[in-house]
């Protein structure tokens, strides 16, 4: 570029250029009257003798009288043909965001956790930014530098702000290092409001910051995944438990509702096997066993059907409940009459009682 222009602009092809000094190289001189075109994302930084003397904003601007103020002597050097001793530049600052930038922690940082107490752990993620205050950023971050890109700032930030910050925010969330992958949003609002004063500083802003991954070493994880492998058996066998007390509730509630329980479905249950066992071992001592155990549990039946739906019952039930009472016990019956434990003369006695109640 001539030390000499009659017009000033930057289009950055790359979008990766926050400040860029015209002219680059050189004594620093500007035609007076020259025209200066900041466009939309842009900010303009005019400086004289190395002090800003003007800021513009996007649009089309002379650099004339109108522009400036206190700079008569300034204006009557570069009327003579540009020789002065006075030296100018214009900055080129991009407002736009910059929102591709990465950090991460190149060496192990050391967090709190509840439960292992203490925990050695890597993190990575990206960030955005914008230069919010041209004044400040050029002099404080820029410099003299002719040109200053994404990447010449990126790692400053990222090793003097971002680490330390993260550190900051994990060990206030106070969450065991196998929660953290639930919270990312909120260390990321936590840094960011962690770093919001100290970015202003520089006229930059940090608009977002997002965590990708938090790890750990691969001893910590193989402790971690045994825990979990533990917790989970523990659970699924805490929760087939409950499941088999549902079962057997439901199956409760079903036999009551049809007159019946558990303890008459096993009794009957039992004179079958008795009456089996009898029928294969061909009598004998076996024969005699069966017997006894046919004529112990026969009259807690007996006793049963008498109690519930005999002659012996107190008060009539219901219509509904009967009838299904009624049919419980002639089934119980007729598993009684074919184990052999009632005689057919009983059979039929009780089943002309229980079919009076349908």
């Amino acid at each position: 570029m001539p030390d000499l222009a009659d017009v000033l602009e930057f289009v950055d092809p790359a979008g990766d250029v926050l400040a860029v000094r015209f002219p680059e190289e050189g004594p620093g001189v500007i035609r007076w009257g020259s025209q200066l075109i900041v466009r939309e994302g842009q900010s303009a930084l005019f400086q004289r003798d190395g002090r800003t003397m003007a800021l513009f904003e996007p649009g089309r601007h002379v650099l004339s009288t109108q522009s400036f103020a206190g700079v008569t002597g300034f204006v009557a050097g570069l009327a003579y043909g540009g020789e002065t001793p006075f030296r100018a530049e214009v900055y080129f600052v991009g407002r736009q965001l910059f929102r591709d930038l990465r950090w991460g922690t190149p060496e192990p940082v050391t967090i709190p956790d509840p439960m292992l107490l203490q925990v050695p752990v890597r993190a990575n993620g990206r960030f955005a930014i914008r230069v919010a205050d041209p004044t400040l950023f050029v002099p404080k971050v820029v410099g003299t530098r002719a040109l200053f890109r994404q990447r010449d700032l990126e790692e400053f930030l990222r090793s003097q702000y971002l680490v330390s910050a993260l550190t900051d925010a994990l060990a206030t969330l106070g969450k065991p290092f196998a929660e953290l992958p639930r919270f990312f949003r909120e260390l990321g609002i936590g840094v960011r409001a962690l770093l919001g004063p100290e970015f202003a500083s520089l006229g930059l802003e940090l608009t977002d910051l997002s965590v990708n991954s938090v790890t750990t070493t691969e001893e910590i994880q193989a402790t971690l995944n045994g825990n979990a492998k533990i917790a989970s058996e523990g659970y699924a066998r805490a929760r087939a438990t409950q499941l088999d007390l549902q079962a057997r509730a439901a199956g409760a509630a079903a036999l009551r509702d049809a007159g019946t329980s558990y303890r008459d479905v096993g009794t009957t249950d039992a004179l079958k096997e008795l009456a089996a066992s009898a029928g294969e071992a061909g009598g004998g001592a076996v024969d005699a066993g069966v017997g006894l155990g046919v004529a112990m549990l026969v009259p807690q039946m007996m006793s049963g059907l008498a109690r519930d739906g005999g002659p012996a019952s107190q008060g009539p039930a219901p219509a509904a409940e009967a009838g299904v009472d009624a049919v419980a016990r002639l089934k119980q019956l007729k598993e009684l009459l074919d184990a052999g434990a009632i005689t057919p003369e009983e059979y039929a006695a009780k089943k002309a009682e229980w079919l009076k109640r349908l």
